[in-house]
């Protein structure tokens, strides 16, 4: 975690002495060759709003919890929306992030401290790898404009907390479930689809980005339940190159 900390400060420092304006213009004089594609780089954060179904063993979920994300994000863009556009104005780009995310959610449990309604927080490392589609390429205002899909491949880094126990009030049954306690951890890696809007403020570089990401399996083999969540993120994309 430092190590990666530490490439993405550094990365983030070293933006500015290789990055150009969206305003950068290629040279189109006679005989000069067009580059019609852009690499976009820079810094993301942003908040995670997280959902929780209920597992089989109990009623356990009780309200959406807020967390946080930061990383690093980059893409490319193809083609150009005219002729006389510069490169990376195209209708279609593809790209990927390099991220901690942390999902929270509200329980209804007591955890290993003794305190009620604990939050649960899974805390992941995540690789998002998107397409994104521009449909109004050749307008002026609009032309940042975009809708995405893709996967998400998560590895979790920590859990929160040990355990948490809920009791039935009928049966006063007491359910256990392990977070991480006794060999007994949700899972570590997952993949989850998403789809997603955003908009680039033109001359800028500003991305503001809006995101569902889907769950699509069992926290662990113990624990029933899966999390889906909506993030709303601010990035700032330099333009490095354009090839």
């Amino acid at each position: 975690m430092k190590k990666f900390l530490f490439l993405f400060v550094a990365l983030v420092t070293a933006m500015p002495t290789f990055a150009q304006s969206d305003d950068d213009e290629d040279v189109y004089s006679s005989g000069a060759k067009v580059k019609k594609n852009a690499f976009f780089i820079g810094p993301k954060v942003g908040g995670v709003l997280t959902t929780m179904t209920q597992p089989k063993q109990g009623k356990l979920y009780d309200a959406a919890g807020f967390g946080f994300s930061g990383g690093l994000a980059m893409k490319i863009r193809f083609g150009q929306a005219s002729e006389a556009s510069v490169g990376g104005t195209g209708y279609f780009a593809i790209g990927a992030e390099l991220k901690y995310k942390q999902n929270k959610v509200k329980t209804l449990g007591t955890d290993q401290a003794g305190k009620k309604n604990a939050d649960l927080t899974i805390s992941y490392f995540e690789v998002p790898v998107f397409a994104q589609v521009y449909p109004f390429a050749t307008s002026m205002s609009m032309n940042t404009l975009y809708f995405e899909a893709g996967a998400s491949i998560a590895g979790t880094m920590d859990r929160k907390p040990n355990t948490l126990e809920i009791t039935d009030k009928n049966t006063l049954a007491v359910t256990t479930f392990n977070i991480d306690n006794n060999g007994s951890k949700v899972k570590g890696m997952d993949v989850r689809p998403l789809v997603g809007l955003g908009y680039t403020i033109p001359n800028t570089g500003l991305d503001i980005n809006a995101r569902y990401y889907i769950g699509t399996s069992d926290l662990s083999s113990s624990f029933k339940s899966k999390m889906n969540s909506f993030e709303v993120s601010l990035a700032w994309l330099f333009n490095a190159s354009r090839f």
